[in-house]
């Protein structure tokens, strides 16, 4: 007996305005309830929305989002690119200072492509995407939507330029080991999804809110890495009602037991006295960042660290309400793990009894 041939639909395009008859009482608010669909696309993590249809002077931005990077500033339009969205999204992205810049359409000129080509050439500071948009459905399925990027920075030139531009062999070797951090990161296709490797002792991924975040972080002074999550002052202070890191801090506090028993490891919970940020940590130490021979078996630790970090801490970040009983002023303690992991947790804890630095760069 033949074995049965597998079925297959037929993949068809969907005019835009069958989904989004209008750009701004349609696509506009569509985008804003799924920037997820933005974030995956550009590779820059997670996005909160903070304003549709903004004023900028006499005119108005589509959307403007917040990431780890900064604000990002979209502009889109359900036809062909033209001189007048080009000209909107260099208004709207100066007017709010983003450090990403993003421009939807149905189909890109190649003038205009050229463009935003050209402006990530000489800006080091802001990042221009051109992205394209489509409708697809199979047989007679609801709609989905794609974007194609075709328009990008080069991040790796640009890093590359600053970091030649320094001078630093320590800001090279920087550079290269969060580069093939991020490539390993990546392939474990894990919920943790890197931002842009820089020359620095850390690399963040976002989590789903502002004001918090996880990072990677590397001391070689001490010798030791570091997967964690930063709970952000400078953003959280600005939230209304105000509530400082701190709250939200003691607020998770509140699940450790829990929140180690799920991540099957134990995290040292600290408090930042010069930034009045706070951090929750998890370290190997004993390892030299600058040995590259020695990279690989670091970033198979923090990929794995991270991607678990961001299981089990992203959905009560989500939900996380400050403690209302806490008061602005931090109370400020480094509290080390607790005492239900293995002895040999123990044994490796006080062989490295040093205080943590708390100090993020």
């Amino acid at each position: 007996m033949d074995a049965q041939e597998p079925t297959f639909g037929k993949i068809q395009k969907v005019e835009l305005r069958e989904g989004w008859p209008n750009e701004a009482s349609d696509l506009t608010p569509w985008l804003a309830e799924h920037p997820e669909l933005l974030s995956e696309t550009l590779g820059i993590g997670d996005l909160e929305v903070k304003e549709t249809e903004k004023s900028v002077g006499n005119y108005r931005a589509d959307l403007v989002l917040e990431g780890v990077d900064g604000t990002v500033v979209v502009e889109n339009q359900l036809d062909h690119t033209n001189h007048d969205h080009l000209g909107k999204l260099l208004t709207y992205g100066a007017g709010e200072r983003a450090p990403t810049v993003v421009w939807i359409a149905r189909r890109f000129r190649d003038e205009h492509r050229a463009a935003l080509d050209w402006l990530n050439d000489i800006s080091e500071e802001t990042d221009f995407f051109g992205l394209e948009l489509e409708l697809w459905r199979i047989d007679e399925s609801r709609p989905a939507a794609r974007l194609n990027v075709i328009s990008k920075p080069n991040d790796w030139s640009r890093e590359a330029a600053r970091t030649r531009r320094a001078a630093s062999p320590t800001k090279e070797t920087q550079l290269r080991y969060w580069t093939a951090f991020r490539d390993v990161l990546l392939s474990t296709e894990g919920p943790a999804k890197p931002q842009k490797a820089h020359p620095d002792n850390y690399l963040i991924m976002t989590i789903g809110r502002s004001g918090f975040h996880l990072a990677g972080g590397t001391n070689s002074r001490d010798s030791w890495i570091r997967a964690e999550l930063y709970l952000n002052h400078g953003v959280l202070k600005k939230r209304v009602p105000y509530r400082d890191a701190n709250a939200y801090f003691h607020a998770l506090e509140q699940a450790r037991e829990a929140i180690e028993r799920e991540l099957e490891f134990s995290l040292e919970w600290e408090g930042l006295s010069t930034k009045g940020s706070c951090r929750v940590a998890t370290y190997k130490r004993g390892c030299d960042p600058t040995d590259e021979s020695d990279w690989p078996v670091q970033h198979k630790w923090l990929a794995a660290r991270l991607n678990r970090l961001h299981e089990v801490l992203a959905p009560r970040i989500k939900l996380l309400e400050p403690l209302e009983d806490d008061d602005a002023d931090l109370r400020i303690e480094i509290r080390r793990p607790a005492k239900h992991f293995t002895l040999a947790d123990q044994q490796h804890r006080s062989r490295h009894d040093a205080k943590p630095p708390g100090r993020q760069a």
